[in-house]
Formats: C-alpha cells, structure tokens, sequence
C-alpha cells in the first residue's frame, strides 16, 4: 500500500524555497514569512496525528521499522539543512531569522515525537534511554541542581552554540535542552522549562548575547592560565 509523504511541505520548505542555491530569500517578504510559520506549526500537528495512523495500519514489525527509521532519518537531515541555512551570514533579516528558527523549533518536536513514541522501531544507535524522576525537584541547598549564574537567555545561547558545534552531541537540539535543563538553575528560578529556554536560544537580546560572549572568554582567559 503507497502511503503519502507526510513530510513533503517541510521538504520543499527547507530544500527550495528557502534554499539559498534556488530562491533569492529577499523576495520572501515578511507577510509570506509569517504565512511559513503557520503553516509549519499547523504541519508539525498534523504530521504527528497522520504519523501515528500510519504506523498504526501497518501490521508487520520490519514494515514499521523500515517508516520509522526513514522518517526519522529524513527529519535529522531536513534539521541540518535548516540549521546550516539559519547559520549564513547573509540571513540578516529578522523575518528570515524567524521563520528559520520557527522551522528548527517544528523539526525539533516531530523529531522528539518520533524518539519518545516510537523508540522501539528505532535501531540501537538511536534509541532513546529515558530517565524519569518521580518527585519534583525543589530548589535547596540539597536539590542536587547547578546553579548557573547565567540568565536563561544568556544559557541557551551556549547551549545552542554547543549543538551546533557538535561539542555536544545529541539526538537533536530539543533532546539536548530536555536531558541538560532539568538538572540546572538560575538565581532566580528553581525550575526551568526545557522548552521555554530553547526557544529562548532563537530570540533573544544583543545584550544576552553579548554577556555569553563576554563570560565565554572569561572561561578561554581561566584556562590559558592553568
């Protein structure tokens, strides 16, 4: 049975029409980048519920293995494509910036999606190992958290830079932020929202990046002294 590509809009999205090679991105206009971004969000919903149905109408185990694994794939290499774009520096405009990064974040969830639902279709190297704590975990000289004294913003910035860098490697930048998040603090919140603080690592102040900056060489300057 042929089963529709449920991944051809974000395809053509990220290989054409914000392909650099094929369209001159200055002729996307900010009305036409907010109109991306819906339709990506409402993509990325119904990619999930019309995902689930067909895996659900498959009755062999290798068959659903073989959809799985292919979507799986085909999202970790649309991810790179679109982070590779979001990094040009020709990508100046802020509705350009948006819609890159709105597609990241989409990405990101159907790709946590895929892991978390159907981890056991995976193949071993990229099956996921849960940890799930029981009690919530309060903010206290015994909470077992880090205190980072860097803001949320200021955090997700490194923490992007890290994934993309691959200096930390992970299944996906939203893998990444839900397995490091849970475990950190600020001085000002106890409890961090692993969501909250990577759509923070898109939009945010010059003046956050600037002190991740600054606090970076601090830590080049600690080292070369050592």
């Amino acid at each position: 049975m042929t089963q529709t590509y449920l991944l051809e809009w974000m395809d053509v999205t990220v290989t054409s029409t914000l392909n650099p090679n094929k369209t001159d991105l200055k002729m996307i206009t900010p009305v036409q980048s907010r109109a991306i971004i819906k339709k990506a969000t409402e993509q990325t919903f119904l990619i999930q519920s019309q995902f689930t149905i067909q895996v659900f109408s498959l009755t062999k185990e290798k068959q659903i293995k073989i959809l799985v694994g292919n979507y799986h794939s085909a999202l970790l290499f649309l991810l790179d494509k679109i982070r590779e774009i979001n990094s040009r520096d020709d990508l100046d405009r802020v509705n350009l910036k948006e819609v890159t990064a709105a597609l990241i974040s989409c990405l990101d969830e159907l790709i946590t999606f895929v892991e978390s639902r159907f981890a056991n279709y995976l193949s071993a190297p990229f099956q996921i190992i849960e940890k799930k704590i029981s009690t919530p975990v309060v903010m206290n000289n015994i909470s077992g958290k880090v205190l980072c004294k860097l803001s949320t913003d200021q955090t997700a910035l490194i923490l992007r830079a890290s994934d993309e860098l691959k200096i930390l490697i992970s299944k996906s930048m939203n893998h990444l932020f839900k397995t490091i998040v849970p475990f950190l603090s600020t001085p000002n919140r106890a409890d961090l929202s692993y969501n909250a603080m990577r759509s923070k690592a898109y939009v945010f102040e010059e003046r956050d990046k600037q002190i991740a900056i600054e606090t970076l060489e601090r830590m080049i300057k600690q080292i070369k002294e050592y």
